[in-house]
């Protein structure tokens, strides 16, 4: 149960609020594709309540760049701080599809818990990095 998003100026995380609290969701991750490097508007602190919970329900939020070329660096501004202790991963350089291809094989697998996935999706299994 994966669930991307892209993000646009001006949106509205209720969408997102009620499929991370929805528990017929079963939701095992969620990918955000970003601006730039890893940026969301920096006065979202509902969205990032939101991630929060995602982390507390054990919801993989991933990071990705709606950029052609670059990668995602969560460190790099203030937002991206609080991405980090919101427990999103960057998924570097890696296409929205690349990410949710890898998120699919590592919860396919079954042996994995939320921070093995979590790990994994920074370590280059095939060159997908």
């Amino acid at each position: 149960r994966l669930m991307t998003v892209r993000l646009v100026p001006g949106f509205d995380d209720g969408v997102i609020k009620y499929a991370v609290a929805n528990p017929e969701t079963n939701m095992r991750a969620l990918v955000l594709q970003l601006y730039g490097a890893g940026n969301i508007p920096s006065n979202k602190q509902s969205f990032i309540d939101v991630l929060h919970s995602c982390q507390e329900r054990g919801i993989v939020v991933v990071a990705t760049t709606q950029c052609l070329t670059g990668s995602v660096m969560l460190g790099h501004y203030a937002v991206g701080h609080a991405l980090n202790d919101a427990g999103v991963v960057s998924a570097g350089d890696m296409t929205v599809e690349a990410t949710c291809c890898k998120l699919a094989y590592l919860f396919g697998r079954g042996d994995l818990s939320e921070y093995e996935v979590k790990r994994l999706m920074s370590v280059s299994l095939r060159g997908e990095m």
